[in-house]
């Protein structure tokens, strides 16, 4: 099959612009309401907003960050620590109050992404807890340089969470989760040293769990540290500084805590809002109207005022206990498409990271229609319902595409998946049945499979289907699901395995029946996945190889490695192969949009990618950061084929 020679890119359009932000800060300054927040993109935006107005009084792009976990206010000072943008280190920002100047000092430290926390000393000290090494960084706002605390917990490389009271600094640790205190002051810059008190664990005392998950917030209210420890069951404690004691607060928490100048702390629970005070030691509940999770905030003259992850402004006055929601004025950013699909109505569907918003575009009108969606790691569909696998806790939505796209609330939540599964990345068909392969959660190791009978409204799920490693392909053949595997596990835990392994799955006992390597190669392969049938054999991808096992044989019969250079590909992300009309083979492989004649394994690569979709007549569109592209194929040309780069 002669291969033909395709156009130059064409940019379709921007699916996904949004208004998203992960935290905002309530300020009254000289006379002035004033909410600050940053909008999630690329790039990042600062803003600071007149609550009595709703209009913007100050904008600012941030240059080299994509988003921002935390704001702080140190004396007259907003401080934002700004994530890192495309794989970049994070950034630490200011805003100044009094003389509206805005200040980056660069990168807090290299390799560190994501600038999770902040805390002040209110003298002269901001602290910053980072990813990927668990690390405290000390910024003197005098002398403004930073200093490196160290990693805190051997092992544990999220440093989420950030209190300071009474001269020390609690740290809330992930993803196997503790509250560790420390005394900044006892830091010895020779030895790189600090004075650490890891605390008694509240959560296994009282939960009965083997292990802690994450603590993932903070806040203070002299003597107590309130800690949200990320249970199934959603568990807020307090520990009393004074005494050395826990007590539990809530389960259903929601947040995030607002800490107000008189120091009490605001939070939401599934029963409303509750205000907890260290004096008085107990939460009272203020109101059992307000449960919606709210993004950071403030109390600024007896209102309560926060932000919607959409970027809607909320507040609710604690004396009349009246609300009101007003649209962000902020303008939407370009976002990152974590995945796309070809819905069974021939439209394009698309979720994005950070989530809040999806996409659907139809290519015989050139138009995209936006609608809510969080983050979907994978997509498939049986018949004209389309299915999103949606981090986190493994959720899954559906769409009917018979009907018109609702544009103003989610798609149906029809089913979540348990057995500490996370992310399902994998979301295909067979039998009738919905088909899901997932990632497990954070500090786990081994995905499982989850069945979804959409007729009789329930599911199943096996895990872990193969110790240690996590579902990164399905297909399903003759009664067998057969599969390829990842050695990754949740976010925090290194992998136990050395290469990643397919199997053979029993649709009928619900049983392994074997796993196996395709290729002696593949003991370099830390994911295989890209699993196809084509006259009844299997094509799938590791590294930059593709194969074709015959599942009657039981081995491969023939590959080519099309990607030399690409070693060790993949985590969770699979690759695709998806066979078109016109008979060739389209793939990811390697992260290569690639065509491929199925008989001789000749390839042509047409673009950089890791996703792509098939249009109706084979067009190829895929995705690069925020933009959607097109290749088409320029039929009746002749090719030479080449299997370079």
């Amino acid at each position: 099959m002669n291969l033909p020679e395709f156009s130059s890119p064409e940019l379709i359009g921007i699916p996904i612009k949004q208004v998203s932000s992960f935290h905002s800060l309530a300020i009254s300054f000289k006379g002035k309401k004033l909410l600050c927040h940053v909008v999630n993109g690329h790039p990042a935006t600062f803003n600071v907003v007149d609550l009595e107005t709703n209009n913007i009084v100050f904008k600012k792009t941030i240059i080299g960050a994509e988003s921002s976990w935390r704001l702080l206010k140190h004396q007259h000072t907003v401080y934002i620590a700004g994530t890192g943008d495309s794989g970049r280190s994070g950034h630490l920002f200011s805003y100044n109050l009094e003389t509206k100047d805005f200040e980056e000092y660069g990168v807090v430290y290299e390799g560190e992404k994501f600038l999770w926390s902040l805390a002040t000393d209110d003298s002269r000290y901001v602290y910053i807890g980072t990813w990927p090494n668990g690390k405290i960084i000390q910024f003197d706002t005098n002398l403004k340089k930073f200093v490196d605390f160290g990693t805190i917990v051997s092992g544990q490389n999220y440093l989420r969470a950030l209190t300071y009271l009474d001269g020390h600094l609690y740290a809330g640790i992930g993803p196997m989760g503790s509250l560790v205190k420390i005394d900044p002051s006892s830091f010895d810059p020779q030895s790189g040293s600090l004075e650490i008190d890891h605390l008694e664990d509240p959560v296994k005392n009282l939960l009965n769990l083997q292990s802690l998950p994450f603590c993932y917030e903070l806040a203070s209210s002299f003597p107590y540290v309130l800690a949200f420890f990320s249970t199934d069951t959603r568990d807020l404690f307090c520990y009393n500084t004074q005494t050395d004691t826990w007590k539990h607060l809530t389960a259903g928490y929601k947040g995030t805590m607002i800490t107000s100048d008189l120091g009490d702390v605001y939070y939401t629970t599934k029963d409303g809002l509750f205000r907890f005070n260290g004096a008085e030691g107990t939460p009272k509940l203020v109101s059992s109207k307000v449960t919606a999770a709210l993004h950071g905030g403030g109390i600024l003259e007896d209102e309560l005022y926060s932000m919607f992850f959409n970027g809607s402004i909320f507040s609710f006055n604690l004396n009349n206990q009246t609300a009101k929601i007003t649209k962000s004025p902020a303008e939407g950013a370009n976002t990152l498409i974590q995945s796309i699909f070809k819905g069974p109505d021939n439209n394009l569907y698309f979720s994005a990271y950070p989530s809040g918003t999806g996409a659907m575009y139809n290519p015989k009108t050139d138009r995209f229609t936006r609608f809510p969606l969080e983050q979907a790691e994978g997509m498939g569909s049986i018949g004209s319902d389309i299915y999103f696998g949606v981090y986190p806790h493994a959720r899954i939505y559906k769409i009917d595409t018979t009907l018109p796209l609702d544009q103003k609330t989610h798609p149906e939540m029809i089913w979540q998946i348990e057995d500490k599964q996370d992310r399902p990345f994998v979301v295909t068909s067979g039998n009738d049945l919905l088909i899901i392969g997932t990632i497990p959660t954070y500090g786990v190791l081994g995905g499982g499979i989850s069945i979804y009978d959409p007729k009789g409204n329930s599911g199943e799920t096996y895990a872990p289907v193969i110790p240690d490693h996590s579902v990164t392909s399905l297909l399903c053949l003759n009664g067998f699901l057969y599969g390829g595997t990842s050695i990754h596990g949740g976010l925090g835990i290194s992998p136990t395995q050395e290469h990643a392994l397919m199997f053979k799955w029993n649709l009928q006992t619900k049983k392994l029946e074997k796993t196996f390597m395709p290729l002696n190669e593949a003991k370099e392969a830390p994911m295989i996945s890209g699993l196809c049938e084509i006259n009844g054999l299997i094509y799938g991808n590791f590294n930059g190889f593709i194969f074709v096992y015959d599942p009657v044989k039981e081995r491969t019969v023939k590959y080519r490695n099309l990607y030399p250079a690409v070693k060790q590909f993949g985590r969770w992300r699979p690759t695709y192969n998806i066979l078109g009309t016109d008979g060739l083979l389209y793939s990811s492989v390697g992260g290569y949009i690639t065509a491929i004649d199925p008989e001789t394994l000749n390839f042509k690569t047409i673009a950089r990618s890791d996703r792509f979709a098939l249009g109706k007549d084979n067009e190829v569109y895929y995705v690069k950061g925020w933009q959607l592209l097109l290749n088409k194929a320029i039929r009746g040309t002749k090719q030479v084929l080449s299997t370079e780069n």
